[in-house]
């Protein structure tokens, strides 16, 4: 039978409980009653200093795959790529852009999904070192402010979102191809990715590159260019870099830091080099005259130049003379055939 305790006692164990883990309260006079325990059977006075522990809810279902380390270390491959990303988008567009890190997560492909807008851009890509597919998720105010741009616009993004039109698709892809490179960047320290893309997409629920349930990387980066401002998600399923997700520890990553230019940006920078426009110019030989005889000409002078019709001409590309060689026609065009090559002294230096 269980007994009830009075309003005295029950009184008088709230004072004893206050005075024993509060310490703040006037300690009970002598001549105060002592505090009655409840008769409960099978239970043990409090300890003072004893605190409640809290327990941590783990959801099965959202299973954890990466160390809180590998996902430090994937955040700073990620902080050098949303750097790369910025630095390409300012240049490309001529406009101000940056890209920030908002997180770092892992989570279910499915919870992913749901928190994409659609229609969206979407852009699905694999790599030919790794197993599986990968995805890259743009906001479309992103897309539309950066098609503006390179269409002549101010950047402007559109007030209603629809999806693109083909011309917008391919400009898009172009994009999506730097940006890929820009990914490849940064994570040539731990492998080559070498990515390509796959497929690109506007709904969310055609871009099942694995099961629901399967647990993915999401790296949220924020992309501002002006006043415009969204989101590109990149998931990356851990299935696809379990073979190398040992790698993604800080002794690592330090460690395989290169000193030496990597070999995919000296390709880039070759390739751009390449494609600079020079004017090249051939000197069919000079003279002084003076302004007098400039101003005197009339259709049929003759200038008698400093050069031999056997001599080979210079030939200038920029201000420097690179060339030599003799004039003819090619076609109907005219034309220079080359007979040497001249050398600076810098280039001639080991």
């Amino acid at each position: 039978m269980v007994e009830t305790l009075s309003q005295n006692e029950i009184d008088a164990l709230l004072s004893a409980l206050n005075t024993s883990v509060g310490g703040g309260g006037d300690k009970p006079s002598p001549s105060s009653p002592a505090p009655t325990s409840a008769p409960t059977s099978g239970s043990s006075p409090k300890q003072e200093g004893d605190k409640p522990k809290k327990g941590k809810i783990y959801d099965f279902k959202r299973q954890t795959k990466f160390s809180k380390e590998q996902l430090g270390t994937i955040q700073l491959i990620h902080e050098t790529f949303a750097r790369l990303v910025g630095t390409y988008l300012s240049t490309q567009l001529r406009a101000y852009a940056q890209a920030t890190i908002i997180s770092v997560d892992q989570l279910t492909f499915e919870e992913l999904i749901r928190s994409i807008y659609s229609p969206t851009f979407i852009t699905v890509f694999k790599s030919e070192k790794l197993d599986g597919k990968a995805l890259i998720d743009i906001n479309l105010n992103v897309v539309f402010t950066i098609l503006d741009r390179i269409l002549g616009g101010q950047g402007a993004p559109l007030g209603t979102l629809r999806q693109l039109t083909e011309v917008e698709r391919q400009i898009m892809e172009r994009i999506m191809i730097r940006i890929l490179e820009r990914l490849r960047d940064a994570w040539i320290n731990i492998i080559d990715l070498a990515p390509s893309i796959e497929l690109i997409e506007s709904n969310p629920q055609f871009a099942q590159i694995v099961p629901p349930t399967d647990m993915v990387l999401s790296v949220v980066i924020e992309i501002k260019i002006h006043d415009v401002t969204g989101i590109m998600n990149l998931c990356i399923p851990y299935n696809t870099v379990e073979p190398i997700a040992a790698k993604f520890n800080a002794a690592s990553w330090f460690a395989a830091i290169r000193k030496e230019p990597l070999q995919t940006n000296v390709e880039a920078i070759t390739h751009q080099v390449r494609s600079v426009h020079l004017p090249v110019i051939t000197e069919l030989g000079d003279t002084t005259v003076t302004l007098q005889d400039i101003l005197g000409l009339a259709v049929g002078d003759i200038i008698v130049l400093d050069r031999l019709v056997k001599e080979d001409l210079d030939v200038r590309v920029g201000n420097l003379v690179k060339f030599q060689g003799r004039p003819g026609i090619l076609g109907k065009k005219m034309a220079v055939f080359i007979t040497n090559v001249i050398n600076s002294p810098e280039e001639e230096k080991p």
